[in-house]
């Protein structure tokens, strides 16, 4: 098997950036695989500290062979999170045709590598694919569903794979997919039936109130009804939840998930969208960041959870 490249996005937290770079490396899959990894620079005016933590996590990232290839992209300006994951994974989609994703705050399972590279081999040719993603919510699955995996539109942002037929049809322009999505009557399932205003983020882009790629991306799955592959145990944790964050609340720990330490095997399982686990989703969502709660910790939670997929 030819395993998939990896491309790590780090900005300015060294210590996360060596939790994640030291985790992936335990992978068995690590020491065959060819990582990319793309630092941001920057702000104008960055403060004396911030360059240092900036200098600091180009440190980290040279100071071991963390895969089998290790090539580092340093940014001199500051392009932010949205446009560096296009522009990095158009450039290394480009070459390899397949990629898998990840961001200096996640902390990954010694097996995640494996599930990312079989199950983007497995469906390399499905059409109905769009992507492969290792994170999933701290929800309880439902009694009756035995399988290791299953697919549901949500193509997710918290270490993820896909293949350059499915990342081709990305569409930056936000203006085209909201009428789309209107055109398609699809605003209510984009939301997860009201369970989360994802319509409305696609507004706050569009007006620079955001900038996201993550919500784009989004919309290729609903656009094309394309599925993404879950596992039913974690094999990914955000840790981006720590002081040093931008938005950062303890009180929030609805997302903290534990990892699963053991191989998810990719095997044969209907490839058609699973409404009841969309449907389970939906509710995760809802009960912990929906409307029932205060609009202070409400907009505290938003701001958290656009910041977590890339929507900050």
């Amino acid at each position: 098997m030819e395993f998939a490249p990896i491309v790590l996005f780090v900005y300015n937290r060294p210590d996360l950036t060596l939790n994640t770079l030291q985790h992936l490396s335990r992978n068995e899959e690590a020491k065959e695989s060819t990582l990319y990894v793309y630092c941001d620079g920057a702000k104008a005016g960055a403060s004396p500290e911030q360059l240092q933590l900036v200098k600091q996590v180009r440190e980290v990232v040279h100071s071991q062979q963390w895969c089998g290839k290790v090539v580092i992209l340093e940014a001199e300006k500051n392009k932010g999170l949205a446009t560096s994951v296009i522009d990095g994974v158009t450039e290394v989609i480009g070459k390899h045709g397949k990629i898998i994703v990840l961001e200096d705050d996640l902390t990954v399972s010694p097996f995640f590598l494996k599930y990312m590279n079989d199950a983007l081999t497995k469906y390399a040719d499905d059409k109905r694919l769009l992507a492969v993603h290792g994170y999933l919510y701290p929800f309880k699955m439902p009694a009756d569903y035995t399988a290791a995996t299953f697919l549901v539109h949500d193509p997710g942002s918290l270490g993820w794979g896909t293949w350059s037929r499915a990342w081709n049809k990305f569409e930056p322009d936000t203006d085209k997919v909201m009428e789309l999505i209107k055109l398609k009557g699809l605003k209510r399932a984009f939301d997860f039936w009201g369970a989360y205003p994802f319509f409305r983020m696609l507004h706050q882009h569009k007006n620079g109130k955001v900038s996201s790629w993550a919500i784009r991306w989004r919309a290729t799955a609903y656009l094309y009804d394309m599925l993404t592959l879950y596992p039913v145990k974690s094999l990914v944790r955000h840790d981006g939840n720590v002081a040093a964050a931008t938005h950062h609340y303890n009180e929030i720990d609805w997302l903290y998930t534990e990892i699963y330490q053991a191989p998810v095997p990719v095997g044969d399982i209907p490839v058609e969208n699973n409404l009841l686990m969309e449907k389970v989703f939906a509710r995760f969502l809802r009960d912990n960041a929906g409307m029932t709660i205060s609009a202070k910790i409400k907009n505290r939670l938003t701001q958290y959870w656009r910041k977590i997929t890339g929507h900050a």
